[in-house]
């Protein structure tokens, strides 16, 4: 492949990983205007935890759903209908009168996220080849965590004059330029290939790698979705795509439940209980973290190929267990408010710098590369849903937790799931880095155990194997 036919490829996944911008920036942003959001309407603890939870509990509803509409309709229609939802909600926030509306728009944006976190990673998954897939599907994780960021930014800026409202309605920029930048974006042809329209898959992949490269790629796609015929129902009927849905399921689960949305919902709350008091002073440490977080997650796309998906995960896992063992004995055993301030802001960036290099870029990597072609989207979207339940529980219950139970507890319950966690992906995560979608879901075929799912076999049509020219 020449190097110069790389570039189209970059700026579709580029365009494309805007939703996951919206999608950190529509998230984040409730963090530094819960502060003032309260001071308008007067709501309780519970309220304001179901404020929080409306983003991830239409993210969650809609996620179920989006990967069937993608497998139906095409994966670049339904980002389409990802920006109008992300316009829509951000609108009716930022011009929301009573505490009502506020949540239908934060559900709407909910929705908006729910889909775009499903459909994103799976599209540039398809269009990428394996040399690539890596670091252009972490482009949408990127661009999450420079949304966070962005709004851990806002959030300072207004906090001096409490303007709620321009911090969440602001989210409209970027959700009319996706709005716009998809009718520039080609369709997967994989998806194209299901739906038995041959002639437009070849254009665009021929566009994309050369004519050579794409004959290639059609005959082996082709004859995989020849050999299979896989309906929804069959992924949990036979051992063989549960596994499947186990690892998509696992990853997504536990990248909330390792405890990443306490931070990004409630630090401020947190900082706040601490040595840091003021609302300024609690937003500017937050944005700190969110930009650590964004270094750390852009550093993954340098080695993410080269070192692949496994060994970053383990890493950062391990240390994220230290970093939560460290919070929770401080905040047991600590009086000192300032102190105890300074151990969190430390403890909290550390934990950014892990979350971004290991289960940041694996929650939505290695679900879109292990589905079959048939239902990657519906493997996809239970995936995320997965992932959006997890978040609800948690956006939900820390308000009412830190009140009854105390932050150490908290953060002793992110430590345990943790350690399930780390078991999990060391017993189950396959390897996928340099290995095509095709043979990984010949892998499955074949019945490989799950963390054998990402070696290389050979790849065969009417018995001589394909060699696909780099």
């Amino acid at each position: 492949m020449q190097e110069a036919k790389a570039n189209p490829i970059i700026i579709i996944a580029i365009c494309a990983a805007l939703s996951g911008l919206l999608f950190g920036y529509d998230a984040g942003i409730i963090s530094g205007a819960l502060l003032f959001i309260n001071k308008t309407f007067i709501i309780s603890d519970t309220e304001q935890g179901w404020l929080v939870a409306m983003v991830p509990l239409g993210a969650l509803l809609s996620a179920i759903l989006s990967g069937k509409i993608s497998d139906l309709f095409g994966r670049k229609k339904t980002l389409l209908l990802t920006a109008i939802f992300f316009i829509a909600g951000s609108i009716i926030c930022g011009t929301a009168t009573n505490i009502n509306t506020l949540v239908a728009g934060r559900l709407l944006l909910g929705i908006a996220i729910g889909i775009g976190s499903s459909i994103s990673p799976v599209y540039t998954s398809e269009l990428a080849n394996e040399k690539q897939r890596g670091w252009l599907v972490n482009l949408f994780v990127v661009f999450v965590q420079i949304g966070v960021f962005l709004s851990f930014a806002v959030a300072y800026l207004f906090s001096y004059s409490g303007n709620w409202r321009a911090m969440i309605a602001l989210g409209v920029v970027p959700a009319i330029i996706l709005f716009f930048g998809v009718f520039l974006l080609p369709e997967s042809p994989r998806w194209l290939l299901v739906k038995n329209k041959i002639a437009e898959a070849k254009h665009i992949l021929a566009n994309l790698y050369g004519e050579a490269h794409a004959k290639q790629c059609m005959l082996e796609i082709q004859a995989l979705i020849k050999e299979t015929n896989i309906s929804f129902r069959q992924l949990f009927d036979q051992p063989r795509y549960l596994k499947v849905i186990f690892i998509g399921v696992a990853v997504s689960f536990f990248t909330q439940t390792v405890g990443i949305n306490a931070f990004n919902y409630y630090a401020p709350t947190i900082f706040q209980q601490t040595g840091f008091a003021s609302p300024s002073i609690a937003t500017f440490c937050t944005m700190f973290m969110g930009l650590t977080l964004v270094i750390s997650t852009i550093s993954s796309l340098f080695f993410i190929d080269k070192i692949g998906r496994k060994k970053p995960l383990m890493i950062g896992t391990t240390g994220i267990l230290l970093v939560l063992l460290v919070i929770t004995l401080s905040f047991a055993l600590i009086t000192n408010q300032q102190l105890l301030g300074w151990i969190f802001l430390i403890s909290a960036i550390s934990f950014m710098v892990l979350h971004g290099i290991s289960i940041g870029p694996a929650c939505f990597l290695i679900p879109a590369e292990v589905f079959p072609l048939r239902v990657r989207g519906l493997g996809m979207g239970l995936s995320v849903a997965c992932n959006w339940g997890a978040n609800v529980i948690v956006a939900a219950l820390i308000p009412t937790l830190i009140v009854n139970f105390g932050i150490a507890f908290i953060f002793g319950s992110f430590f345990v799931t943790t350690i399930v966690a780390w078991l999990v992906f060391y017993f189950y995560i396959p390897e996928t880095k340099g290995t095509t979608l095709e043979q990984i879901e010949r892998n499955v075929l074949a019945n490989f155990p799950a963390v054998d799912l990402g070696k290389h076999i050979p790849i065969t049509i009417m018995n001589k194997p394909i060699l696909i020219e780099e």
